[in-house]
């Protein structure tokens, strides 16, 4: 069993985030690369041959949705604080116009991590990157990222499998493992969209995710018309 230092990890990504630094490490769904600072996700872009008009995740926690998101109910915020607990995923969101924490972001930053006043945050970062994002978040920062692969070739589940560019190109680069999710055809992580109530991607624990959500919306159906 390998034994991480996951405080002191945590602490030296935040510290080459916060100096423009990229970094390289595992989620829950696979290796990806993390950024702070807009000269590092440029060279996210630049490694992945990632189109620019695709925005990065921000690295979620609730504290984190609840500064930078809006219209999201109590009902469906405590939904979320589960199954965010229990599965890797993702959500999209309406930004919140009065975000202390979006305040980080430069007009570059700003655009490639939200579309059309939305913003999507990530859960199921895993224990090392989660810390760092706190961290972050305590100073008024957001930290973001995408995938450590080409783009269009799905998720890589160790760091050996993550293009040697990409490692070389990192400024740290943390092995902590296999990912705990993988599946054969390289799936990332499932995407809900809250402004519609629908799935963008279906990815890893995508039936368990679903299975969830339409329990929870079937139940407050019931509520409304009782």
């Amino acid at each position: 069993m390998n034994n991480y230092d996951i405080d002191l990890d945590a602490a030296r990504m935040y510290e080459t985030l916060l100096h423009g630094g990229l970094a390289l490490a595992r989620t829950q769904t696979g290796y990806g690369l993390v950024a702070l600072r807009p000269e590092a996700v440029r060279r996210i872009y630049e490694l992945k041959g990632r189109p620019a008009e695709k925005p990065c995740v921000t690295v979620g926690s609730m504290p984190v949705l609840d500064d930078v998101a809006m219209e999201i109910d109590p009902a469906t915020r405590a939904w979320l604080a589960h199954a965010s607990a229990t599965w890797p995923m993702a959500v999209v969101a309406r930004i919140n116009p009065a975000s202390r924490l979006l305040s980080s972001f430069d007009p570059y930053l700003f655009g490639q991590c939200t579309k059309a006043g939305t913003i999507a945050t990530f859960y199921g970062v895993g224990d090392l990157i989660a810390r760092a994002a706190e961290l972050a978040r305590a100073e008024g920062q957001l930290i973001v990222g995408s995938s450590a692969n080409l783009a269009g070739t799905g998720n890589n589940y160790s760091l050996e499998e993550v293009p040697e560019c990409m490692r070389a190109a990192a400024d740290v680069v943390f092995d902590y493992g296999r990912a705990p999710y993988s599946s054969s055809d390289k799936l990332a992580s499932t995407i809900l969209d809250l402004t519609s109530d629908s799935f963008l991607r279906r990815g890893m624990c995508f039936a368990e995710v679903e299975a969830s959500w339409n329990r929870f919306q079937a139940e407050r159906r019931e509520r409304w018309a009782a």
